[in-house]
């Protein structure tokens, strides 16, 4: 959880690294396409420098085509960030994600959706989603 918490800390920075630049760039696709190149850039380094050799697909692996979706989802996040973090502020928009994220991920939980094990839906996760929420209206109230 602690690992969790301390990898979340890149996300606020990249919110106004990736709105400045959509910006200055003056358009948000440009701005997405420059911060998935940087991204891919840096994955291919890590990658190679991880893995000996070069990485090949392995012999049968045969995904789902929904689990090849992960590239679309990331360019619909970071595009609404370009777009949404100069009109509605970081905080703003990092905590209404994370209200989304929990929200979503308690509906996948109970449904079991993708292949993930059931966890039905509680009182308990639900009252945290509220004080989410709550929180996200004290967060927006001046």
């Amino acid at each position: 959880m602690l690992l969790a918490a301390i990898a979340a800390c890149v996300i606020p920075l990249q919110a106004v690294v990736n709105g400045r630049l959509g910006q200055i760039l003056q358009n948000p696709f440009l701005a997405a396409l420059v911060s998935f190149t940087g991204g891919t850039i840096a994955l291919i380094v890590i990658l190679l420098i991880t893995t000996p050799g070069i990485p090949t697909w392995p012999d049968g692996a045969s995904p789902p085509w929904y689990l090849l979706t992960g590239g679309f989802f990331g360019v619909v996040f970071v595009t609404a960030i370009l777009v949404l973090v100069p009109h509605i502020g970081t905080a703003n928009l990092l905590a209404a994600s994370v209200a989304g994220q929990l929200i979503t991920a308690i509906i996948i939980d109970h449904y079991g959706l993708l292949g993930l094990p059931q966890q039905a839906i509680s009182l308990s996760r639900v009252a945290g989603c509220l004080l989410l929420i709550g929180g996200l209206l004290l967060i927006q109230w001046k």
